[in-house]
């Protein structure tokens, strides 16, 4: 019964996303193709959790998190979705708010759509040439920068752990974006 309870209000979401869709076309596409492209979306954003990476890291973190505490993984899986939820939430928010003036004429076709598409694809190219050791740089300072905020995030995880995971959810999404 819960799990048909999820899937009505997985459904009720999908539903609502797609008549918000057609009640404000952006890109002008029949509401057949649209409603195809939300399928899409969904199954992407659901097959990246589980993607070979992530999903083991959430598994352990719960897991290892509810063992000699009275709280269930449950508890803690749930609020690590919180945190997730609120994290798109707040990026729908400020997409939905600020994304109209901040990108109305940019197409993919647009000239600032062009200058978008090359500067983050030379950028994904030159993380990956970095990556691959072809360009010798080290990243020693971004991981002294992110080492505070990963103490910080461990302590609130000991100190409060249902507050550490939804912290937690919300950063593992963000992490997501990059």
């Amino acid at each position: 019964m819960r799990y048909l309870v999820l899937v009505v209000a997985v459904l009720v979401v999908a539903v609502a996303g797609f008549v918000g869709y057609v009640v404000y076309p952006r890109f002008g596409l029949p509401a057949v193709e649209g409603l195809g492209l939300l399928g899409l979306a969904a199954a992407a954003g659901v097959a990246s959790f589980f993607s070979p990476c992530s999903f083991p890291l959430l598994v352990t973190m719960l897991a290892r998190q509810s063992v000699g505490r009275s709280a269930r993984p449950a508890v803690f899986g749930g609020s690590l979705a919180l945190g997730a939820a609120g994290f798109m939430l707040l990026a729908g928010l400020v997409i939905a708010f600020g994304g109209e003036a901040l990108f109305a004429g940019v197409t993919f076709t647009s000239t600032a759509g062009i200058t978008i598409r090359v500067v983050v694809g030379g950028l994904l190219v030159f993380l990956g040439l970095i990556q691959l050791g072809v360009i010798p740089l080290s990243m020693h300072a971004v991981s002294g920068f992110a080492q505070p905020l990963l103490r910080s995030q461990a302590r609130l995880r000991r100190e409060r752990p249902v507050a550490g995971f939804a912290v937690f959810g919300f950063a593992y999404v963000l992490a997501g974006f990059g």
